[in-house]
Parts: structure tokens; C-alpha cells; sequence
């Protein structure tokens, strides 16, 4: 059965997404994140350069000038879909750890309809509004940062005094042969810490953060009870975790 015209428009305005994000994109890397033939995404991208807002050579397709995208297609916004997924999953009453991740923070605000009992080393999370809330937030003190994320021995060791139920964190790569990874030495050892000390794990990743690897190893794949990511991410990728035993989720937008 051949695709509505809906469906073209909207697998074209998702191409302009990703080309938003991440300038140039390969034929085979965009037909591989939205799920479709090589000769389908070349036509698409044909179409797209007729209508001048893409350049294809030699294969890569690049946009001619970053346009204008509504939140429901933003960065921002996929983010948030991923953390309130994550909060979904935490029942009342349990303790959870939220790392530095701006993925992770989002998970927050959603938290706080529940009762439960955060603590993270994200410091904007002080500036949330928890009066109406029945959920606690506590910063783990350390060493603040111009992007007011605490790190540093203080921080660790808030994390290694409590036991909780569950660990919502972010990353700046995750990979099946690499594990899961961030660029800043202080923060490793901060976020080290929430792995070990909580009993399940969830990781909020969009789909930049596959089959990437930054400067430090953070966490394992076998440490992840539940991988939450959006729906740019390619299928032959998701399959490859859910082979290696992950449990995953692709959220809708």
C-alpha cells in the first residue's frame, strides 16, 4: 500500500528536523533514523533540493539554511517527552537520583505530581517551584559550576549515603561496545556513584547520543534497567540493545 500524502509530508518535514540538528546528514544515515529505503529517502531529498531547501553531493545531504521549527519538533521538546516517559515509570513514595543530564532534569517537574524524594547535583533544580508539591528536592552540595552543576567529592558522597530506588540519568553517548559515557572528569565520578548506589536505572538519551562515545565511562550497558529515547533513533540500532538484554522505549512526539 502506497504512503498517504500526510505521511511523505511529514517524513520531509522530519528530514528538514534532523538537518536542524545536525547540519549534513548521509542518504544512508537519514534512511536508517526514519525507517526507510535508501530510494524513498533519495527521492524524498530530490524533492527537497527541487524545492531549494537542501543540497545533495555525493551522497550527503545538507540544508541550505536552518529554518524555523515549532517546539513539538524541537530538541527541547523531544527532551521533555523523554523525561516525563521517565517519570512515569517512579512510583510514589520512592527515592530518586537525577543526575546533571538537562534530559534527566526534565523528568522533575513531572516528579513532583508525584510524592516522591529527589536528589540531584543538577543546582537549577532549586529554582523549581515545589510549594504545591508534596515531593522533596535535595541539591547534593560539591563544587558549582558556571552551569550550576555540583560535582566533586561533596557531591559524590551525598550519593553514596542513600540507597535508592531508582536513577534517572542523561549522557553525552551511549554505545553497546563503549557503554554509557560523559566529557567531564568531574562529573564521572558524581555520576559513577548514582549508578551504584540505585537499584534500577533509566536512561533518558535522544538519538545524537547513539554509538557515540565521550572521554569518560560512566556506566555499562548491563547497568541499564530501562533506555527511554525518541523516535529519530533507527530501528537497527534499537533492536542491537534490545538483543544485548536493554529494555527500551521510543516515545512518540
Amino acid at each position: 500500500m502506497k504512503n498517504s500524502y500526510q505521511e511523505i509530508k511529514n517524513r520531509r518535514k522530519q528530514i528538514i528536523n534532523l538537518l536542524n540538528h545536525q547540519k549534513t546528514l548521509s542518504l544512508n544515515a537519514l534512511s536508517d533514523k526514519l525507517n526507510v529505503s535508501i530510494m524513498t529517502m533519495r527521492r524524498d531529498c530530490s524533492y527537497l533540493a527541487n524545492q531549494g531547501k537542501v543540497i545533495q553531493d555525493k551522497g550527503l545531504i545538507t540544508l541550505v539554511k536552518p529554518e524555523e521549527i515549532p517546539l513539538t519538533d524541537s530538541v527541547s521538546y523531544i527532551k521533555q517527552c523523554l523525561g516525563k516517559e521517565a517519570a512515569a515509570h517512579i512510583e510514589k513514595h520512592s527515592w530518586i537520583f537525577i543526575n546533571s543530564s538537562t534530559t534527566a532534569f526534565e523528568a522533575i517537574p513531572y516528579l513532583l505530581k508525584k510524592d516522591v524524594n529527589i536528589l540531584t547535583n543538577n543546582g537549577y533544580a532549586g529554582n523549581l517551584d515545589i510549594r504545591k508539591s508534596n515531593s522533596k528536592i535535595i541539591l547534593s552540595g560539591g563544587n558549582i559550576s558556571r552551569k550550576l552543576i555540583m560535582s566533586g567529592e561533596w557531591a559524590a558522597d551525598a550519593f553514596l549515603k542513600i540507597y535508592a530506588d531508582w536513577a534517572i540519568i542523561g549522557c553525552a553517548g551511549i554505545s553497546l561496545t563503549r557503554g554509557i559515557s560523559t566529557p567531564f572528569m568531574e562529573e564521572a565520578k558524581v555520576n559513577k556513584a548514582i549508578i551504584k548506589q540505585a537499584k534500577k536505572l533509566i536512561v533518558v538519551a535522544d538519538y545524537s547520543k547513539f554509538n557515540q562515545f565521550s572521554n569518560f565511562t560512566i556506566g555499562q550497558i548491563s547497568d541499564i534497567d530501562l533506555l527511554i529515547t525518541d523516535i529519530f533513533t533507527p530501528k537497527k540500532t534499537i533492536e542491537k540493545f534490545i538483543k544485548a538484554g536493554v529494555q527500551v522505549i521510543q516515545v512518540k512526539l
